[in-house]
């Protein structure tokens, strides 16, 4: 990415500029977006408090997760801290309710002192979160790992799980008399034989984004390279879920994509990228101390979360 293009990707919304920027720009620069690895960006309905997930770097050793929160107060995201909830296992994709009331996430605390990988939540209740809960089954299934959800106005959730192929599919359980119902698979038009995880889903059921590594249509860099995360969108019409489309390379880059959502009001496309400084050939000839620079700055490479202008999405419908 040359150094214009990803100045362009650091711009702030312009004074006077009402709406949301029409390209890719990071969520908070050095306050939510640093030089840490931050991914799994979720925003309450009003948009002024950000639920994310900070992952350690990891080579042999395990990696920490955690879910942090920031506030938006006085034109600036404020510093993070680490949720209330979360700091003690691998806690990591948040998802809000679109009433704002539930917040879930995955984790690996133990369920009957085994360590499991489930949906876990927590509600609001007097302005603070409760103590996690596990969704428990049917949704979190024995064998199975969750890797993210979504919940709809009315209480389905969307889900991604191994489920019984040992592949992340993305499933959907209804919440009928207060429990969840057996989880279905989507068909093959939002499923493949790749791995579809990090489901949003509208709150009124209309559209389904995801992320899936390793489909043809990926964006990829110039001749070739291996698999990376690109975001999709699959719309519900007349009962039935549209081939998903690949978001296109005003959203996907070369690099991963991950944990798209959309604001509670449909403006705001959210999603979490490891775009960076790099192109081949590096334009100018990097120095010792540029490249130091460039390795502890925002764009060295590890995650951060992006918004852009939602209008994308009904292009593709």
């Amino acid at each position: 990415m040359n150094k214009i293009l990803f100045a362009c990707l650091l711009l702030p919304i312009t004074l006077g500029y009402a709406g949301p920027p029409v390209v890719p720009t990071i969520v908070g620069p050095n306050t939510i977006s640093t030089p840490m690895d931050e991914y799994g960006g979720t925003f309450t309905p009003d948009g002024k408090t950000c639920y994310f997930t900070i992952k350690s770097p990891s080579t042999i050793s395990t990696s920490v997760m955690v879910i942090c929160e920031s506030h938006f107060d006085n034109g600036k995201w404020s510093a993070p801290t680490i949720a209330p909830f979360s700091g003690r296992y691998k806690d990591f994709s948040p998802s809000i309710s679109p009433d704002g009331n539930k917040l879930f996430f995955v984790s690996n605390r133990p369920v009957n002192d085994k360590p499991s990988l489930d949906l876990w939540m927590v509600e609001r209740k007097d302005n603070l979160w409760s103590d996690p809960v596990n969704v428990g089954e049917p949704v979190n299934a024995t064998a199975a790992w969750e890797f993210g959800c979504s919940m709809t106005s009315d209480g389905t959730l969307f889900f991604s799980s191994t489920g019984n192929s040992g592949n992340f599919d993305i499933y959907y359980s209804k919440f009928v008399d207060g429990k969840f119902e057996a989880p279905v698979r989507l068909d093959d038009a939002v499923n493949s034989e790749a791995s579809e995880t990090d489901p949003f889903v509208a709150p009124d059921g209309s559209y389904l984004l995801f992320a899936s590594s390793g489909r043809s249509d990926a964006v990829l860099e110039p001749g070739g390279g291996y698999p990376r995360g690109d975001l999709y969108v699959s719309f519900f019409k007349d009962g039935k879920w549209l081939t998903a489309k690949n978001l296109g390379s005003r959203v996907n880059s070369i690099a991963e994509e991950s944990s798209p959502s959309v604001s509670r009001d449909g403006s705001k496309l959210y999603f979490a990228s490891e775009r960076n400084f790099i192109s081949i050939p590096v334009n100018p000839k990097l120095n010792y101390k540029t490249l130091g620079q460039s390795l502890n700055d925002v764009s060295n490479g590890l995650g951060n979360i992006y918004e852009m202008d939602a209008s994308i999405l009904n292009e593709l419908k």
